[in-house]
């Protein structure tokens, strides 16, 4: 539930309209290859996300409770580190 709620009212990281490089599609793609080499999931959905370093795209793992979570610089291309989020 706080994962939930730090999500929504973040002021970091708020939801942009999807005007980067990538589509969702291309950095849900990126986001399953960085996390094959782990034996790992992202499969779910990229939500672009605006920081104060640019637009990435936050790739979840759609799952009950917690899951995996890879950013996607939109910028580069490349992936950031595999995490978890989530009760777990």
């Amino acid at each position: 539930m706080l994962a939930i709620l730090d999500r929504l009212f973040s002021r970091s990281a708020r939801p942009a309209p999807a005007t980067g490089r990538l589509t969702p599609e291309q950095a849900a793609a990126i986001a399953a290859r960085a996390a094959a080499g782990t034996g790992t999931a992202t499969t779910g959905t990229a939500v672009p996300t605006r920081t104060d370093t640019g637009l990435v795209w936050d790739v979840c793992e759609v799952a009950y409770g917690s899951g995996w979570r890879v950013f996607v610089d939109d910028a580069t291309g490349a992936p950031g580190p595999l995490g978890r989020w989530g009760l777990r």
